[in-house]
């Protein structure tokens, strides 16, 4: 019950991603700009503590953005797969799938009126990798903790 659960809540959540993701891609270069200009706005005062006063810009807001959805959507659908029985196959299939939404949000910017770039394509399987290998790795742990906890009573009961 709670796995499904989990299931319908991820499946939301991955389609909320995408519609972002993809409703970014038909905006036009000008609507696009002036989103940029407006996150910039918001982000600037955090990311000057990283790279310095007044060395914040509209590329590298787009590019952290970039990064920061697909490690979102990498982490979703690395979860997603991971819920299912066979989990082996949950990085190769949360990983395929980024990398094909990524190609897709490249290939729709081309319909805006905006050019697709090669390096938004790794820079978004960047972002989905490093967001499966997180979840990974955090699923991972819980699930050792799990096993060496049931180890541990398994002993207790022995005594």
């Amino acid at each position: 019950m709670k796995k499904e659960r989990s299931k319908k809540t991820l499946t939301v959540l991955i389609l909320l991603t995408l519609a972002v993701i993809w409703g970014h891609s038909f905006l036009g270069k000008e609507a696009s700009s002036e989103e940029s200009g407006f996150v910039m706005e918001l982000v600037t005062p955090v990311l000057e503590v990283v790279v310095g006063k007044g060395n914040v810009t509209e590329y590298l807001v787009r590019k952290l953005a970039h990064f920061t959805e697909f490690l979102l959507l990498g982490t979703e659908l690395l979860c997603f797969f991971a819920l299912r029985r066979d989990r082996k196959d949950a990085l190769l299939l949360a990983l395929t799938h980024s990398l094909f939404v990524a190609l897709t949000d490249e290939t729709i910017q081309i319909f805006s009126g905006r050019g697709p770039m090669i390096q938004d394509v790794w820079l978004d399987f960047s972002g989905a990798t490093v967001g499966a290998l997180t979840a990974l790795a955090i699923l991972s742990g819980q699930r050792e903790e799990k096993t060496s906890s049931k180890d541990y009573f398994k002993e207790d009961e022995s005594i």
